[in-house]
């Protein structure tokens, strides 16, 4: 839990929660915040598993993962691998794309980029756009853009956490999203999310009474059927395990899907968007910390 990066808050409240659920059920619990003196806390600690509560950088990006598979203690959900991939939009949305999974059009500018990237950006995908990181979460670092003169003052917000821009067609419609849970993967209902004010941005993810959440969205039958038909799809493409949230979006003039993004350690406070769904079916919050306990495991065969 904790870490050093730009979600490190909201990692702590993640991480306390799931040690409170952790005790409750009766197990012995050792929280460890993360930094450079891990491998040594590890070692001090030698835990029979690890619950993965870190969010960003070091830690939902294989880093931290390939250090547990090293040192032989099996850890909750998804290996080096996924984590790895998920990290990365720009990645994330090449592999889905190749395997027929809906993504929405976008070009990806690095930190070198001329005045041609920029035109470019007007003609394809056209404004308005939206401008992200390739890698952070909890929508840090994203900018509405709707013409040239804003772009060069998003993409400079963009590279002072990352080195490559993914900028997005703006797409106007419904955000959803679609937890995945338990080693035989299940998606739960489809929770929409309903800002208040502009878009689902770190404000109106982490500040009470910015955003309204429905679940079960109010869909027809065919879309949310289809919302986690997508979602389960790309949780097995790009190898998840144990536990991932999906987020879309719903085009209102098209009724397409798109996937957004893919979040392998979503946030696990009582009221984060996951046990928000699985509630839905009548699961608590302890239980949903106890699926996702079962999923400890290591993922690579190292012969030592």
């Amino acid at each position: 839990m904790g870490g050093k990066n730009a979600e490190r808050d909201v990692s702590l409240e993640t991480g306390r929660a799931v040690a409170g659920a952790l005790r409750e059920l009766g197990h012995d619990v050792t929280e460890v915040d993360v930094d450079s003196n891990l491998p040594l806390a590890l070692e001090s600690v030698r835990p029979q598993a690890a619950f993965m509560a870190l969010h960003g950088r070091g830690g939902e990006d294989g880093t931290v993962q390939g250090l547990l598979e090293i040192m032989r203690i099996p850890y909750t959900g998804c290996g080096v691998l996924a984590s790895a991939v998920t990290i990365d939009k720009v990645v994330t949305k090449e592999l889905l794309a190749f395997h027929g999974i809906p993504v929405i059009e976008d070009v990806v500018l690095e930190r070198k980029y001329s005045h041609s990237d920029i035109k470019a950006v007007s003609e394809q995908p056209g404004y308005p756009v939206m401008v992200k990181p390739a890698c952070e979460g909890s929508s840090i670092g994203i900018t509405r853009v709707d013409s040239d003169e804003g772009l060069e003052p998003a993409l400079k917000t963009v590279f002072e956490r990352d080195d490559r821009a993914l900028v997005e067609r703006f797409v106007e419609g419904r955000l959803l999203t679609v937890g995945v849970l338990g080693n035989e993967p299940v998606a739960l209902p489809v929770l929409e999310i309903m800002p208040r004010e502009g878009f689902y941005d770190y404000n109106a993810k982490y500040n009470p009474g910015m955003t309204d959440y429905e679940v079960p969205a109010k869909l027809d039958p065919e879309v949310s059927s289809a919302a986690r038909r997508i979602s389960l799809e790309s949780f097995k493409i790009l190898s998840c395990e144990g536990v991932s949230r999906i987020d879309l979006m719903l085009e209102d003039v098209t009724g397409m899907l798109y996937v957004l993004e893919v979040n392998t350690i979503p946030g696990m406070t009582a009221s984060s968007l996951l046990p928000k769904a699985a509630l839905a079916i009548g699961m608590s919050f302890h239980e949903v910390v106890s699926v996702i306990l079962a999923s400890a495991r290591l993922k690579i065969d190292l012969a030592w």
